[in-house]
């Protein structure tokens, strides 16, 4: 990827802001023959592990309400259907910057993300399996599935429990950098409108920080502003790009905060190249 390519992304991601990447798009697929249970909220979990072992993929998708039940798991699947097909592959640009003056009230900061991948991802829908008694739990919060994908080759990927419903995992303390040899990286989002996008903000958030261990470039410059008599105001500006291909992104853990409702993904990836 080239620097006028870089610039070109970095314009657009400040001229349109931060768009939150959930697709709503695709038709839905064929109607659910079952009557799903309904569950309290907050039985979904605080704390989701899911490590995996052998030849599948083990995915919680998080739907939001719909009129009907089938809707909400349809679009618990959706969401399931695009993490599968993060796994096959992501190209990433992170945009973070900084903008610093002399006094407090001249400190900014601000990040942009624009995330490239199969966006015909619903085909996947179809190759998600799950037990509709066990794996479906719909509250106030949203429709929660979990399902399995099948892998072409063994995938392993275990990460004990560290953590409980009330207390803070380790990684949410302390970031890893890898774990059993795969590049990991951690998200978070603050609580929306809307609990199924708070969860979707979050692991692109810790996509986000996968990209940005990859390559990187600063632009800098300082402005130097006079104001009235001998005040000046020195200005620093700085633009971090990173640029990375991501190949085997999945989710190990969730956590949410049960103080705030804020939402902490552990990820990880098989390769990370920056670009």
């Amino acid at each position: 990827m080239n620097k006028l390519s870089i610039k070109a992304i970095v314009k657009f991601l400040f001229a349109t802001s931060c768009v939150a990447f959930l697709s709503c798009a695709g038709s839905p697929s064929a109607q659910q023959k079952f009557a799903p249970k309904k569950y309290p909220n907050g039985s979904e979990k605080a704390l989701w592990n899911t490590s995996t072992s052998g030849g599948e993929l083990i995915i919680v998708g998080v739907g939001g309400i719909q009129m009907y039940d089938s809707g909400s798991i349809q679009k618990a699947l959706e969401d399931a259907a695009r993490k599968a097909s993060l796994f096959a592959g992501i190209r990433g640009v992170v945009v973070y910057y900084e903008h610093i003056g002399a006094s407090f009230w001249r400190y900014s900061i601000a990040s942009a993300t624009k995330i490239d991948y199969n966006e015909d991802y619903l085909g996947y829908i179809e190759q998600l399996s799950y037990d509709p008694e066990r794996d479906i739990i719909i509250n106030e919060r949203g429709a929660f599935v979990r399902v399995r994908y099948k892998l072409p080759n063994s995938f392993h990927a275990v990460y004990p429990s560290s953590g409980s419903e009330t207390e803070k995992p380790d990684w949410v303390v302390n970031p890893p950098s890898r774990i059993a040899g795969f590049t990991a990286g951690v998200g978070y989002a603050r609580p929306q409108m809307f609990s199924n996008a708070t969860y979707v903000a979050s692991y692109e958030s810790a996509i986000a920080n996968l990209v940005s261990k990859g390559s990187n470039s600063i632009e800098s410059k300082n402005i130097q502003l006079q104001g009235e008599g001998y005040n000046y105001d020195d200005i620093r500006e700085f633009i971090t790009t990173a640029a990375a291909v991501i190949d085997g992104f999945y989710i190990l853990q969730v956590w949410v905060d049960p103080k705030d409702g804020g939402v902490y993904t552990l990820a990880i990836a098989q390769f990370v190249k920056g670009l």
